[in-house]
């Protein structure tokens, strides 16, 4: 599991040197990053318009058809959020993490709804979306979801933090202030 949180931080970092100023949806666009101030502002932006709205229901949802063994309805998700146009940026980062974490599972062939959504994503009959993985993973580990939850959101903030805070070097103070108040944000209810 803590393997996933590093591999998850170090994809935020990587489209954290992309993000800040790009279209999300033809109506909105992310804050542009040039300080501490309008870091914690792009946060709030992604919270609101992308992991609230999209990464955390997904993660409940996958978990919950993980618990039930309902690879049908995990097969329609998966092709929903491939239309969903406020991830369209982060899909190819979304699906190598999603395929990485897989593959890092193989292991784990007698899960049946795991060997299959498997087969499929390499296939090419899924996408492999990292948020449906973590979802499966926590209840394949019987992590409790809002634990789960609160550990994605920040690991996915501290990962875009790290990206900003290298390429605008921040000082110490600059990088302790931002990690505090992510740490400190409160799971959505």
């Amino acid at each position: 599991m803590e393997t996933f949180h590093q591999d998850l931080s170090m994809l935020c970092h990587r489209l954290g040197e992309v993000v800040p100023g790009r279209v999300i949806a033809p109506s909105m666009r992310f804050e542009k990053v040039n300080d501490t101030d309008s870091f914690l502002r792009f946060s709030e932006q992604y919270m609101r318009y992308v992991l609230i709205p999209i990464e955390l229901p997904a993660i409940v949802t996958a978990s919950e058809f993980a618990s039930r063994n309902a690879l049908h309805e995990l097969y329609l998700l998966d092709k929903q959020l491939g239309s969903e146009p406020h991830i369209k940026m982060f899909e190819q980062a979304s699906l190598t993490l999603g395929r990485n974490q897989l593959r890092k599972l193989r292991g784990m062939r007698d899960v049946r709804l795991l060997s299959r959504y498997r087969s499929s994503v390499l296939e090419g009959n899924a996408h492999g979306w990292h948020m449906l993985v973590y979802g499966i993973v926590l209840h394949l580990f019987s992590i409790p979801i809002r634990q789960g939850l609160a550990k994605y959101q920040t690991q996915v903030l501290l990962g875009f933090a790290q990206s900003a805070c290298q390429s605008l070097q921040w000082s110490h103070s600059e990088w302790s202030k931002v990690a505090f108040v992510i740490q400190k944000m409160p799971l959505p209810s």
